[in-house]
């Protein structure tokens, strides 16, 4: 037998609803933060604040710049952090590009190489 444990639609709403709200929280907007494998930051993409939206049981995140971030080096993206405005943890996970199923993604690129100067998009980012 196999335990199976779910929550209501309401309450999946108010969690999703209390993590923007914690992502929101602290005098900045939140930000995601890109690495590559040898933990180099290659680029910080500050989220719009509110971060996101809150509907049909998804949090959808909204990037703050609509022409990107400027990329600070040159690599391939493999892990990303989001930080609320106040510096502290909301999530991490791997980043794949706009075709991969990664919880983060990047758009307009061929996998996830970044160069220096160039601006990153990140694709739709959604939380269930």
């Amino acid at each position: 037998m196999t335990a199976e444990f779910t929550i209501s639609v309401a309450h999946n709403e108010a969690r999703l609803t209390a993590t923007a709200a914690f992502a929101d929280t602290g005098p900045s907007p939140s930000k995601i933060e890109f690495f590559d494998s040898a933990a180099n930051l290659l680029v910080t993409v500050v989220l719009a604040k509110p971060c996101g939206v809150v509907a049909g049981g998804v949090l959808t995140l909204s990037q703050g710049t609509v022409g990107g971030d400027l990329i600070a080096l040159d690599g391939v993206a493999t892990t990303a952090v989001w930080l609320n405005g106040a510096g502290a943890p909301v999530a991490s996970g791997t980043v794949t590009d706009d075709a991969g199923e990664g919880p983060f993604t990047i758009e307009g690129t061929d996998g996830t190489q970044l160069y220096a100067g160039g601006r990153a998009i990140i694709g739709v980012t959604e939380i269930t």
